[in-house]
C-alpha cells in the first residue's frame, strides 16, 4: 500500500514537472464519475493527501419526526454525525434533490430541532439532510417521511333518509352543511346477481369507506375486499329501510336520541371548461367509480377549443396530430346521447382531457369493471329505448348504460349506430400509432377487449372516464 501511495506521488510530480516545460497554466482534475474540476497553477499553493478513517461523511445518527395534534405541528429532530461537519436540511412535500440544490449549509452543535406549521393534512413529508466533510464534499443523503394524519371531524349523529329513485343518479352523497358525511349507492351486487342499496361513510376526504357498507334493502352488510375488486355480503334480516343513521363513523339502524337530519343528493361530476360545462352522472361499479355517460367536452380542461373535424374533412381529419373530435353523423342532437367520438391523440392528452379526478381507463381497468360488471354485454347496454337496435336493449343491470354510438373513421365514415359501442383505453397496442379498446356489439355475448390488436389514432371513438 505504501509503495502505490509513493509512486502516485511521484507519478504526479513528474507530470507537474513535465507541464513545467512547456508551462501550463491549469490543473484538470477528472473524477471516476466523469466530473472535471479545473485549477488556476498559479493559485495552488501546495498540494497534499489526507487519509480519513472510516467513512468520509457520516449521515445523522437521528432522524425522527412526531406530531403534535394539539398545536397542529410536526416536530423534527436531527442529531450530527462526527464525521460530519455541515448539513444541508430540507422539509418539503415535493422534490428532495431539487429542494436541496439551494438548501444552505448550517453547523448542527449536537442536536437539530424544528417543526412544521400548518402542515397539509394527508400530505407526506419528507425531511432531507445532506452531510458535508471538513472539505466540503457531501456524504449520502439521509430521508425519513412522515404523514401528517387527517383532521378529525367530530360530527353530530346524521339521519340520512333513503331515496326511493336512483334515476337521477345512481350514487347519492349525503351532506351535512357543505361536509359530504356518507354516500348512499343503488350499486349491482355480482356475489347476488342483482343490485342493492348500499350506505356508505365517508372518510374526511368525503370518499366511502367500501369496507363499512350497510344495505337499506335488507340490513345487511356489504365489505368489500379492494384489492380483489370482491364484496362479502351478509343478508340481513328486516324489509327495505327508509332511514338509517351515521353514528361515530359507522352506519347503524337504531335511532340515537339526537340527530341531526342530512341532504341527500346525487352525485354528479359538474365540469367547467371555460363558457362550456357539462354535467355528468356517476356510478359505482365494483369499487371503481365510473361515469355513466360518455365524454362529450369540446373544449380541453384549460378551456381553449379542441378541433372538431365534419364527416366530408376526411383529409384533414387524418392529418391531425394535435386531438380532435367528431359529432356522429353532424347531428349535434346527438351529442346529449352518445358524447363525442374522440381520437386517438386526445387519448394521448388524456390528462388535459379527462375531468379532474377523472381519467381515461387503461385497458387493466376495463378488465376490472368487466369482470365485476359483466362479462355479460346486457349488463352493460342501456335499457332505454332505441339505445340500440329495437330488441338489442341491455338490461343495465351494473348501471354503466352503454349507448350504441358507434364510431367513425374516413374509411367507414358514420357507422355501426345502434349496432355498437367502442371505447379507447390508454394502453398502446403500437406505440404511438394505435391503442387498445373495448367493445359492446348487439350480437355478441360478452363485452370485448381487444388486447392483441389495436385501433389507429384516426379512428372516432367514444371515452367513458373512471374516477382516479
Amino acid at each position: 500500500m505504501m509503495k502505490k501511495f509513493f509512486l502516485l506521488i511521484a507519478l504526479i510530480t513528474m507530470g507537474l514537472a513535465s507541464y513545467a516545460q512547456s508551462t501550463p497554466n491549469r490543473l484538470v482534475v477528472t473524477m471516476k464519475n466523469g466530473d472535471i474540476t479545473v485549477y488556476n497553477i498559479a493559485d495552488i499553493d501546495s498540494l497534499s493527501f489526507d487519509l480519513i478513517e472510516g467513512e468520509v461523511v457520516a449521515t445523522p445518527t437521528f432522524l425522527s419526526f412526531e406530531w403534535d395534534g394539539d398545536n397542529g405541528i410536526v416536530n423534527y429532530s436531527i442529531a450530527k454525525s462526527e464525521a460530519a461537519s455541515n448539513y444541508s436540511i430540507v422539509i418539503t412535500n415535493g422534490n428532495v434533490e431539487e429542494a436541496l440544490v439551494d438548501a444552505p449549509k448550517s453547523n448542527i452543535d449536537g442536536e437539530s430541532n424544528g417543526t412544521i406549521t400548518s402542515p397539509t393534512p394527508g400530505t407526506t413529508y419528507t425531511i432531507a439532510t445532506l452531510a458535508y466533510d471538513k472539505y466540503d464534499m457531501p456524504g449520502t443523503m439521509a430521508t425519513a417521511t412522515f404523514v401528517v394524519p387527517e383532521k378529525s371531524v367530530e360530527l353530530p349523529a346524521v339521519k340520512i333518509n333513503i331515496p326511493d329513485d336512483f334515476t337521477s343518479c345512481m350514487v347519492q352523497r349525503v351532506m351535512l352543511g357543505d361536509v359530504k358525511v356518507a354516500e348512499v349507492c343503488e350499486e349491482y351486487i355480482k356475489e347476488l346477481g342483482e343490485r342493492r342499496v348500499i350506505v356508505y361513510p365517508c372518510d374526511a376526504q368525503g370518499r366511502a369507506i367500501l369496507t363499512k357498507g350497510v344495505s337499506a334493502t335488507d340490513s345487511g352488510t356489504a365489505v368489500w375486499d379492494l384489492e380483489a375488486n370482491t364484496c362479502t355480503y351478509t343478508a340481513g334480516n328486516s324489509t327495505a329501510l327508509s332511514t338509517v343513521y351515521l353514528v361515530d363513523g359507522e352506519i347503524v339502524i337504531d335511532a340515537p336520541a339526537t340527530v341531526e337530519e342530512g341532504t341527500v343528493e346525487p352525485d354528479l361530476l359538474v365540469d367547467i371548461r371555460g363558457s362550456e360545462e357539462n354535467t355528468y352522472k356517476i356510478v359505482k361499479i365494483g369499487t371503481q367509480y365510473w361515469l355513466a355517460e360518455n365524454l362529450r367536452a369540446a373544449k380541453w380542461i384549460d378551456g381553449t377549443a379542441i378541433e372538431m373535424f365534419k364527416s366530408t374533412q376526411g383529409t384533414a381529419w387524418n392529418a391531425n396530430t394535435t386531438g380532435a373530435y367528431h359529432v356522429y353523423a353532424d347531428d349535434n342532437d346527438y351529442i346529449s346521447i352518445f358524447g363525442m367520438l374522440y381520437n386517438g391523440y386526445c387519448v394521448e392528452k388524456g390528462d388535459q382531457l379527462a375531468p379532474e379526478g377523472w381519467e381515461i381507463p387503461s385497458i387493466d381497468q376495463w378488465r376490472k369493471v368487466r369482470t365485476y360488471g359483466g362479462p355479460a354485454a346486457t349488463n352493460f347496454k342501456s335499457d332505454t329505448d332505441y339505445s340500440w337496435n329495437m330488441g338489442k336493449e341491455g338490461t343495465n343491470l351494473n348501471g354503466f348504460n352503454a349507448w350504441a354510438a358507434g364510431y367513425f373513421s374516413t374509411a367507414t365514415g358514420d357507422t355501426s349506430d345502434g349496432s355498437d359501442a367502442w371505447f379507447w383505453s390508454t394502453t398502446p397496442y403500437s406505440e404511438g400509432q394505435s391503442f387498445q379498446t373495448l367493445r359492446i356489439n348487439q350480437s355478441s355475448t360478452n363485452v370485448t377487449l381487444y388486447t392483441t390488436s389495436g385501433h389507429a389514432y384516426n379512428f372516432g371513438h367514444s371515452i367513458r372516464c373512471v374516477r382516479k
